[in-house]
């Protein structure tokens, strides 16, 4: 007698996002062990990226740094690019370099900060770059302005991190005294040497250690050390604050990593994403590690890698974190937590060097990313689109994939006959997709475990209301509620949805006790989740 077909749906596959860190034979289909270029939407559903869209034409280098400065109404677009800093011209896309300034760096990798209507720039190694709208020289070293005085006894004023709050500016990381900071006089930015300007030393708060970044917190001032973290209260008055707090053994790795998240101050550690969370009395502030799922690969990571840049999309709910000289960005979903109560975390990579090297989340364009390339893009549509001069641009087309755990078959010791795997998918008119199978632990490919197919949702409808003869607005019938423009409507439009839900049947073969799956799928500019996955089977014998 025959025996029937066994039914495992694959409840919420990935719902939980990227896990590198578990053992890939215990977890469950909730989970992946590979999830490139891939978000998860609101619903848990796995779905493309977008793409990142050039808004002008490239140029030779880098974009190491990006900064939103606001000028009366309107709001500027700085970026820094090898030794320059320029003012970037979206109007002009083919020429939008302009107003270059000779910083005399050696690398374009600056923390800008917007201070009392003047932006200011910090680089170690370099002299603090200052734009001030009112001054005919916009752009120019703080050292030459009118009236700078630099920090007693400082020979060479050059700090690697700045922070603009509590009334003034806030240095540190400079060169000959890389644990002291430094405050400026109460909202004046180039006044180091005299008023109400100081400088807190560190050397007896957290022993030998080097300032990273600062940050404000709360009406707290945190002072990240490369191993330690030092927190401050009464900011708004430097000469009579008190050390809070500091937190020993655990630092910054990157200055750039630092992002504001609602209540909360994310970082990149030398052990991972943490956060500072306040406690509900908010006079403790324990830390709260956000890669759990990934640490030990997200560590390799930061060991292999100089340059980590991190940005929170408001808009997206993600913090992303760019590993740019790796070109691998993690993609933490601080909307949804997992069992764990931790984010959500995929990965995304790019091709042509399109990584992200700088990014910021603006008022005016939500997310910029300076690509490693030389060009700005914003996030949108599902192709990567590169700038052509002349107001053109090139869609290239990138590959999500993922890769489930291992799947229990129902019994260890009895081997499946494999039949079909179902998938339903919603969109991706045109994409290219493959399914692989991987049997018993085993991953070498063959071309029996790969199955290769088209997506090819509805492309029919309705008619739209809008423009047809009985409609009050839109018709070409001079006798029925006519207006001046109707010559320029089309009589009726066809509704052609290419987002349609599609069930795909691919056969499988062979027999298993264990199965893995991989999805894998080359855009071709449109949107595309998958809804549901489902694996039809037999019982075999017992081997």
């Amino acid at each position: 007698m025959p025996k029937p077909l066994s039914y495992l749906p694959l409840e919420n596959i990935g719902i939980n996002g990227l896990n590198t860190q578990a053992n890939p034979a215990t977890l469950d289909s909730t989970w992946l062990t590979k999830a490139e270029n891939i978000v998860l939407r609101e619903s848990g559903r796995i779905s493309f990226r977008k793409g990142l869209k050039q808004n002008i034409l490239k140029t030779s280098s880098k974009i190491g740094s990006l900064i939103e400065h606001k000028v009366g109404n309107a709001y500027k677009v700085f970026a820094g690019v090898g030794a320059n800093i320029y003012t970037v011209d979206f109007t002009s896309p083919s020429t939008p370099w302009t107003a270059s300034f000779a910083t005399g760096a050696s690398d374009s990798d600056w923390q800008f900060i917007n201070f009392n209507k003047q932006l200011y720039g910090f680089q170690a190694g370099s002299e603090i770059v200052n734009y001030d709208d009112t001054q005919s020289s916009k752009w120019d070293h703080l050292k030459d302005r009118t009236s700078y005085s630099a920090p007693a006894g400082v020979t060479t004023f050059n700090p690697s991190c700045g922070m603009g709050y509590y009334g003034r500016l806030w240095v540190g990381g400079i060169a000959e005294e890389k644990d002291v900071i430094y405050y400026s006089d109460t909202l004046i930015g180039k006044t180091w040497g005299s008023g109400a300007a100081g400088y807190v030393d560190l050397k007896s708060v957290w022993g030998t250690d080097e300032i990273v970044a600062i940050h404000p917190f709360y009406g707290q001032l945190v002072i990240f050390g490369k191993h330690n973290i030092a927190i401050y209260t009464g900011p708004a008055d430097p000469s009579n604050m008190v050390l809070n707090e500091v937190i020993r053994g655990v630092g910054c790795a990157s200055r750039d990593s630092i992002q504001p998240v609602g209540d909360d101050l994310l970082f990149l550690s030398d052990t991972g994403l943490r956060s500072l969370r306040r406690t509900s009395e908010l006079d403790k502030v324990p830390m709260v590690e956000f890669s759990t799922n990934v640490k030990d690969t997200l560590i390799r990571h930061i060991s292999q890698s100089n340059v980590a840049k991190g940005c929170y999309v408001e808009n997206e709910g993600v913090y992303l974190l760019s590993f740019v000289e790796l070109n691998i960005t993690y993609v933490f979903d601080i909307k949804h937590q997992t069992p764990n109560k931790v984010p959500r975390v995929t990965q995304w990579v790019f091709d042509g060097d399109r990584e992200p090297s700088s990014m910021v989340f603006t008022e005016s364009k939500d997310l910029l990313v300076g690509q490693k390339v030389g060009s700005v893009a914003t996030y949108e549509e599902y192709y990567d689109k590169d700038f052509v001069s002349g107001g053109t641009y090139t869609d290239y087309s990138y590959t999500t994939s993922f890769l489930t755990p291992w799947l229990n078959l129902g019994n260890s010791v009895i081997a499946s006959l494999l039949k079909k795997l179902k998938a339903v998918i919603d969109g991706g008119s045109g994409t290219n997709a493959t399914i692989r199978w991987f049997k018993d632990f085993n991953q070498n490919i063959s071309a029996i475990n790969e199955h290769s197919f088209e997506l090819n949702p509805t492309t029919t409808g309705n008619t739209f209301l809008w423009g047809a003869s009985t409609t009050l607005y839109g018709n070409k019938d001079t006798s029925v509620n006519s207006h001046t423009h109707a010559s320029t409507h089309t009589l009726s439009a066809t509704y052609a949805p290419i987002f349609g839900l599609q069930e795909y049947n691919i056969n499988l073969t062979q027999s298993a006790k264990f199965l893995q799956i991989e999805m894998s799928a080359e855009t071709k500019g449109y949107s595309a989740t998958l809804q549901s996955m489902a694996i039809l089977y037999k019982q075999g014998k017992i081997r």
